[in-house]
């Protein structure tokens, strides 16, 4: 990762963690939310699975996770997505 990119991969772990904010595991489609995870443990199996979320779960003891399954940051699983959904809107528009 080149320097800027760890740079902002900091920033956004301590903003997470100011924010005390945890990882909500979704399906692919964001229709169901399939567990929450804390904050730590999820950056550590996360990066223990090379960023691969169906194996990170797992690792945080969440079965049956599908393919295609996303992890979201929020404080509330609805916050997450909302977040998400924001994102996404103001990506399209540009």
């Amino acid at each position: 990762m080149a320097r800027s990119g760890q740079d902002r991969a900091r920033r956004q772990r301590e903003l997470r963690r100011r924010r005390n904010e945890r990882a909500y595991i979704f399906d692919g489609d964001l229709s169901r939310c399939l567990g929450e995870v804390e904050r730590e443990r999820w950056e550590f199996a996360i990066e223990l699975s090379g960023g691969e979320v169906v194996a990170a779960a797992r690792r945080c003891g969440l079965a049956d996770v599908p393919p295609g399954a996303k992890a979201l940051w929020g404080r509330s699983a609805e916050a997450a997505v909302g977040t998400y959904r924001s994102w996404l809107n103001r990506r399209r528009k540009k």
